[in-house]
């Protein structure tokens, strides 16, 4: 069996799905709402508007590393999913992480369940210390989304209320876990 490092973090939001999807799914606002700090610019490359298939380009900055990455949308299905594979510039995996986020309608009020989920699609084998690589980098990350969380929140001048919900998934395959459109 193989493992893949994954992490999802889910939160209701007091806003709608429509308002939510259309922040994160313009990717010029992406360096507000990531809540690593790490992406300073995104230039969307392929004409609007953003699809499945989309290309954009990013800055991103770690302490003093400065380095560029290509994102192609996998997913673009409004206003419930919005999913994309960043890395150095390939279209598929192995290369790259795979970020996304789904929205589903919450309670009576205009509020979503928010869940913003990062899978890394190179397979590991489920076995010390293999699997412990994929766990620390899943905690990592989850790090660096939960203020991604209240980023968007705040941009949609709503609010972030109730638990939420950290999950590293110990998702074990044979094969890749979404199919990536190409």
């Amino acid at each position: 069996m193989v493992k893949y490092s994954s992490v999802t973090v889910s939160g209701v939001i007091t806003a709608p799905a429509e308002k939510l999807f259309a922040i994160v799914s313009d990717v010029s606002r992406h360096p507000e709402l990531a809540g690593s700090r790490e992406v300073q610019r995104v230039e969307l490359v392929t004409p609007p508007p953003v699809r499945a298939g989309s290309l954009f380009r990013s800055r991103q900055q770690i302490g003093a590393l400065h380095y560029p990455t290509q994102s192609y949308v996998q997913v673009c299905d409004p206003p419930y999913r919005f999913t994309w594979l960043s890395g150095v510039g390939f279209r598929k995996p192995p290369f790259g992480q795979l970020w996304g986020f789904e929205f589903e309608p919450h309670g009576e009020h205009p509020s979503t369940l928010v869940s913003h989920s990062m899978t890394v699609p190179v397979p590991l084998l489920n076995l010390p210390p293999f699997s412990w690589i994929a766990d620390a980098g899943a905690r990592h990350e989850a790090r660096n989304m939960l203020p991604t969380l209240h980023n968007l929140a705040r941009m949609a001048g709503a609010k972030l209320i109730g638990d939420v919900r950290i999950v590293l998934s110990p998702a074990q395959s044979h094969r890749p876990l979404l199919p990536i459109r190409v």
